[in-house]
């Protein structure tokens, strides 16, 4: 007699390991009958919900040993693909071919069920089992909306999205009249713009680049270079989760570190940008703000960002005290700025002085300025997981995700459906 077949060991997603059964098969068993022996099994759980809309991954996590896929059982958020390593099974995959000699101790197939919608009542029954299945289709709209956000060129930043921004970073402006400082200036020649775009007017003895090169003297910085951003087209581009916009593109000129440009790493080592403009219009400081924002968080240095039209109207922005401040100067001062703020940074640089006079206008770094969501002097509350229960858990997880997923616009129905009172909140944390 030939020995008895070890069953199958599946899990629901989301349910914890001790809800672990097992399933027997034979040889010519397939995945879409095994579907049918799990919702008999399950029954009355899974009533209503269609044997077709059942999901099974194929897995292998033991559970005599602590590892990542074990630990992402207990997260109702984990994704079966990514944290658990689990694979599609087909309907007509035989399970013996699938599964020639599982492991005992382990779980095999995890059961991906559909949440039902959200005006049904669900067989679960309890308010944490409705707040789960929500949460499992709001994360995978979020997932979509992240794959799917278009991307907003930073030459296409409006009013609505740089305010997204600012509010997202809880920045200010303050409009400067004068620097506390003495700069000895001269005569500067104005840039002669052709009919043609800014950019067509790039290069060439009568180019822009070549213009900065002489009023900046770029040639007597020894560290420092004047990088033609127009090349760097991805030069600015933040990835999905670092502004609440997914922002793309580059800027005109920048000056960086000279060793930053034959490395191939410019925006590591950004000092100053420019944004180039025949006339300036109220849309394009919003850009230029947008450009200072995402140079900071990929420089290592405070950066300036000057917009200008290369002739009477130069403008200057930079981070400081919780704000960006802007100043506006005549040509020959504004030059001069300039290339005091190359002059210290090509000090730095060469480690000239014992003592670097501090760049002015005085500038912070963004990470310097946004508050951190907790404070450095309160103990994160993950640090307390261990003296929690698995309920109170999977409650501060998901008060915390609703928060941020309410933060979104697109979210707004969801949380008139959803009445979670801050009152409720905190009395089921107690």
């Amino acid at each position: 007699m030939p020995p008895k077949k070890a069953p199958i060991y599946c899990l629901v997603h989301g349910d914890p390991e001790n809800s672990v059964f097992g399933i027997k098969y034979d040889k010519n068993t397939t995945v879409d009958e095994l579907k049918d022996a799990i919702k008999v099994k399950l029954s009355p759980l899974l009533d209503g919900v269609s044997v077709k809309d059942l999901t099974l991954y194929q897995v292998n996590i033991d559970l005599n040993t602590q590892n990542l896929q074990r630990t992402a059982l207990t997260n109702p958020n984990a994704n079966i693909v990514g944290d658990m390593g689990g694979q599609v099974l087909r309907p007509m995959d035989n399970i013996e071919e699938k599964f020639p000699t599982p492991a005992n101790g382990h779980i095999h197939v995890i059961v991906d069920v559909p949440a039902p919608p959200v005006a049904v009542a669900t067989n679960r029954g309890s308010a944490n089992e409705e707040i789960r299945n929500d949460i499992k289709e709001m994360k995978k709209d979020i997932k979509d909306m992240k794959r799917e956000k278009s991307e907003v060129n930073i030459s296409s930043v409006n009013y609505e999205s740089w305010e997204r921004i600012r509010a997202y970073l809880g920045l200010d402006y303050e409009a400067m009249t004068d620097l506390d400082m003495e700069l000895t200036t001269e005569r500067t020649n104005a840039f002669q713009w052709s009919v043609l775009t800014e950019r067509a007017q790039r290069d060439g003895e009568q180019g822009y680049l070549n213009h900065l090169r002489t009023i900046l003297q770029i040639a007597t910085f020894r560290g420092l270079g004047l990088c033609d951003a127009t090349n760097e087209t991805s030069l600015l581009s933040t990835g999905n989760d670092i502004l609440p916009i997914k922002l793309s593109g580059t800027t005109d000129v920048a000056i960086v570190d000279r060793h930053s440009i034959a490395l191939q790493m410019p925006e590591k080592h950004i000092r100053i940008l420019f944004k180039l403009k025949k006339v300036i219009v109220k849309a394009d400081t919003y850009q230029v703000m947008a450009e200072l924002i995402t140079a900071d968080l990929k420089s290592i240095y405070s950066v300036l960002a000057v917009l200008t039209d290369l002739n009477d109207d130069w403008r200057f922005y930079w981070l400081e005290e919780g704000r960006i401040k802007a100043l506006k100067l005549p040509r020959d001062s504004a030059v001069a700025l300039i290339k005091h703020n190359m002059s210290l940074a090509d000090q730095e640089l060469d480690q000239q002085e014992a003592e670097i006079e501090e760049p002015l206008p005085k500038r912070m770094k963004l990470k310097h300025i946004v508050a951190p969501n907790v404070s450095s002097d309160i103990a994160p509350m993950e640090d307390f997981f261990d003296t929690m229960t698995e309920e109170n858990i999977f409650k501060y997880k998901t008060k915390r995700m609703l928060t941020q997923f309410f933060s979104q616009p697109i979210f707004n129905d969801i949380q008139k459906k959803l009445p979670l009172q801050a009152d409720a909140e905190n009395n089921g944390l107690d």
